[in-house]
């Protein structure tokens, strides 16, 4: 389906950003040639490669035609699906391309590590995003595991076999700056962790044993990505053609960025920004805040149809039928009440700046000074030692067996992210329409 309408995709988040251009058209074209220099001829690693946002940035790096470009995400159908992209598009991609189902985390992805050429540069976007996955302590602990633990052991493999020569780059999220959903704190455990493999010292911090650091470490915080699997608006897709009512909350407004911006956002980290930085969109809370209604309306339009509003799940299931036989479509307005909702969007958390890089897209936030101590923590071995205490709870839960609890994660993880404000609403996702 979002090969499909990857055109009217971008044509509704036009309309509802209001911008015709990429917020990194400018950058791309200025400094084409050092992106070339640096990608050109290069092998290239993806894990979560065949994702909306992997996929979108690996568009972005073939056009700048790599040697060789090697793909592990998985899932298998949409490994087959981003093989049919790939193969499909033209210009004609002529390096080596292969893609492998394999999770980043674990042994069979160390085995493939182990046996490689080294890989030049290392992106990764391995990740479980949903807040609903806090809904009992077996998901947080998947989540924690695919977020933190598995990337421990990824980022060790590639440093015990000199992947990432030229640099690692690897997704955040806008929820990691003051974060209020444990999915948020996760991520920024990420990056600090990120910035410990790039400092050296133990090469896996929850295995032992040592290697050099990487030579150059980049993340980006993001805005939501109009229509990426799982997001809200992609559910927009899916509800229509499964002819269910479309929902969105009235009072949440979020920054979008397209599918195309996602990619190039991604290559701009990865390649332009300055080592160890976390880079983010250029993006004002005046010009650039959208709510979801107002997506829902354009997603709809674009399907020649007028949203129908109500307030109750059971008249909008009700009408579906004969709103749409009238070219309307039943669209709930709901209000937002669920655990791990922040009241505004932001990507730039207490005690940190956002500085001027060079970029007309973006800007940055330096890594903390002292690698693995955030502002508001003035003793890095706090912060250190924390990290390695919460690997080895979440390898107790999901390798040795203990039956580890919500409430000792959640403290866990917040000796590493003290700016943690998680409050549990008692309301989850999974319990509406």
């Amino acid at each position: 389906m979002s090969l499909c309408l990857t055109p009217a995709i971008e044509r509704i988040t036009a309309a509802v950003t209001g911008r015709t251009c990429s917020l990194f058209a400018e950058d791309l074209r200025s400094r084409q040639t050092e992106l070339i220099e640096a990608v050109g001829d290069a092998r290239i690693l993806i894990c979560g490669g065949a994702g909306s946002i992997g996929s979108a940035t690996l568009m972005e790096l073939l056009d700048l035609k790599p040697a060789a470009v090697s793909v592990l995400d998985p899932s298998e159908n949409n490994l087959a699906e981003l093989v049919r992209s790939v193969r499909s598009r033209e210009p004609v991609f002529r390096g080596e391309f292969a893609v492998a189902p394999l999770d980043y985390g674990s042994s069979l992805a160390r085995r493939f590590l182990a046996e490689q050429k080294p890989f030049d540069w290392v992106l990764s976007f391995a990740a479980l995003k949903h807040v609903r996955s806090e809904r009992d302590a077996v998901s947080l602990l998947r989540m924690l595991e695919v977020n933190l633990l598995g990337a421990d052991r990824f980022f060790a493999s590639l440093r015990e076999h000199g992947h990432g020569r030229a640099g690692v780059f690897t997704v955040s999220t806008d929820k990691a700056a003051a974060p209020v959903s444990l999915m948020g704190a996760s991520k920024r455990a990420l990056e600090l962790l990120l910035w410990c493999h790039r400092a050296g010292g133990p090469r896996s911090l929850v295995d032992g044993g040592s290697a050099p650091g990487f030579a150059r470490a980049t993340t980006a915080r993001f805005a939501n990505v109009a229509f990426s699997d799982g997001s809200l608006p992609w559910g927009f897709l899916q509800r229509l053609a499964k002819g269910q009512p479309l929902a969105a909350p009235g009072d949440v407004r979020r920054y979008l960025v397209s599918p195309r911006e996602a990619g190039q956002l991604c290559l701009v980290a990865t390649v332009l920004a300055p080592d160890r930085t976390v880079l983010v969109p250029r993006l004002s809370p005046e010009r650039d805040l959208i709510d979801f209604v107002r997506v829902a309306e354009a997603t709809l339009r674009e399907y020649g149809l007028e949203p129908a509003f109500y307030e109750t799940e059971e008249a909008a299931r009700a009408a579906v039928s004969t709103d749409r036989k009238a070219g309307r479509y039943p669209l709930l307005v709901t209000r937002s009440d669920t655990t791990g909702e922040k009241d505004e969007e932001i990507f730039v958390g207490q005690g940190e700046n956002a500085e001027e890089c060079g970029l007309l897209g973006a800007l940055v936030v330096a890594a903390p000074a002292v690698v693995g101590a955030p502002a508001v923590v003035a003793a890095p071995a706090v912060v250190a030692e924390g990290l390695v205490a919460l690997l080895r709870v979440i390898d107790d839960g999901c390798s040795r067996g203990r039956a580890v609890e919500k409430a000792e994660l959640l403290e866990a993880l917040a000796v590493v992210v003290p700016e943690l404000r998680h409050v549990d609403t008692g309301r989850s996702l999974d319990q509406k329409m």
